[in-house]
C-alpha cells in the first residue's frame, strides 16, 4: 500500500477510535435504582424528587409493595440500592451479599408497633391467638424481642405471615388478633379499632432504617452517592422549613392525612447531617457497633445461625461525603 495511503488510513482508525472514545465518555451513566417500600421514613426521598432536590437521572426511586419485595429485589440484583433497617442489612450479608450503608434514614421511637384487636389489653392474652407478620428480619425481630420482654416464646402464638401490604385489610377482617405492623397501617386501621401492645420506644435504638449500596457501586458511583447523601440532608431541611407543605406531598403516598404524617413522624428520628456525621465517624464507628450489637441479639434469639462478615458494613468513607 502506498505510503500516503498507509497515512490516510491510520488517521481514520485513530479518528474513529477517538469517536469512540468520546462516545463512551458522553454517554450518560445510567441511576441507580434505589428500591423502598411505604413506610413514613423513607418519604423524604420522594419529596426530594418532587422538589428537583434528587434528580432521577443520578437514582431512580423503585416503589415496591413491601420489604420482603425490596429483599428480593436486591437478592435478584433488580436494584442497586434499597432503603433497608439494620436486621435486614445483616440478613443481606448472611447470603453472602455484600450492601453498605451510605446514610441512617432514621430511628424508629414508637413508629414500629405490635396491634391487637379490641378486647385484648395485655401482651400475656395473645397466648394461643393468631399474630400476622411479614416474613422479613424486621418483623421478625420486632416480634422476637417483644416476646423474649413479655417472658414468652413463638411456640406460644400461632404465627400469620402477611405481606405489610395485607395488614390493614386481614386485621380490619379479624382474620388475625393481632399484627407486627408500622405506619401507616395503624392510621389505616384506625386507632380506635385496635390496642397497641408493644412498640419500639421498649427497645431503644434497635430499629434503625437506612440507605444501602452495593459494595462495588462505592467504587463504581462514588459521586452519586455523594449527591444521594447530600440530596437527603437538603430534602430533611426543606421538610423542617415547610411542614404543612411536605406533610401534604407524604400523605397522597401514604394514603393518609397530613396530621396522621406528622404524627407518624413524631414516633420517628431522622439524624441531621451533624448526627449523621457522628454515627459513621470513628473506628469503630457507633453505627458500626450498633449493628454489631444487632447481630449478636439476633444470633442469641435464634434469628441467625451464624453472625456474617460484617467487616465494611458501614460507608467509611462518609465523613468526606
Amino acid at each position: 500500500m502506498h505510503i500516503r495511503s498507509r497515512l490516510v488510513v491510520l488517521t481514520l482508525m485513530l479518528l474513529a477510535g477517538a469517536l469512540l472514545a468520546a462516545s463512551f465518555l458522553l454517554t450518560p451513566s445510567k441511576p441507580i435504582k434505589l428500591g423502598t417500600n411505604l413506610w413514613p421514613g423513607y418519604e423524604p426521598l420522594y419529596v426530594a424528587r418532587e422538589q428537583g432536590i434528587l434528580s432521577s437521572d443520578d437514582v431512580a426511586l423503585v416503589e415496591l409493595l413491601s420489604a420482603s419485595e425490596v429483599m428480593r429485589a436486591f437478592r435478584n440484583g433488580a436494584i442497586d440500592a434499597a432503603a433497608l433497617t439494620l436486621d435486614e442489612v445483616i440478613n443481606l450479608r448472611v447470603l453472602g451479599l455484600r450492601p453498605v450503608i451510605v446514610q441512617v434514614t432514621n430511628i424508629s421511637m414508637g413508629a414500629d408497633v405490635i396491634l391487637a384487636q379490641p378486647g385484648i389489653t395485655s401482651f400475656e392474652e395473645l397466648k394461643g391467638k393468631r399474630v400476622g407478620v411479614e416474613a422479613t428480619a424486621l418483623g421478625a425481630y420486632m416480634l422476637s424481642r417483644a416476646l423474649e420482654l413479655n417472658a414468652m416464646s413463638l411456640d406460644d402464638i400461632d404465627v400469620v405471615h402477611l405481606e405489610v401490604n395485607e395488614h390493614a385489610q386481614t386485621f380490619r377482617a379479624g382474620q388475625v388478633d393481632a399484627v407486627v405492623t408500622f405506619d401507616p397501617v395503624p392510621q389505616q386501621i384506625g386507632e380506635d379499632q385496635s390496642v397497641q401492645l408493644f412498640d419500639s420506644t421498649q427497645i431503644p435504638g434497635e430499629i434503625v432504617d437506612v440507605l444501602v449500596v452495593r459494595e462495588r457501586m462505592l467504587a463504581e458511583r462514588k459521586d452519586t452517592i455523594r449527591q444521594l447523601i447530600s440530596a437527603w440532608h437538603e430534602v430533611l431541611a426543606f421538610i423542617d422549613d415547610n411542614p404543612d407543605a411536605s406533610a401534604r406531598m407524604m400523605s397522597e403516598r401514604l394514603k393518609v392525612t397530613p396530621m396522621e404524617v406528622k404524627h407518624s413522624l413524631q414516633g420517628l428520628m431522622l439524624p441531621d447531617q451533624k448526627a449523621s456525621l457522628e454515627l459513621f465517624d470513628g473506628n469503630p464507628s457507633p453505627l458500626q457497633q450498633q449493628v454489631e450489637r444487632l447481630a449478636e441479639t439476633m444470633l442469641r434469639d435464634d434469628l441467625l445461625d451464624d453472625i456474617p462478615d460484617l467487616k465494611g458494613v458501614v460507608y467509611g468513607g462518609y465523613p468526606d461525603a
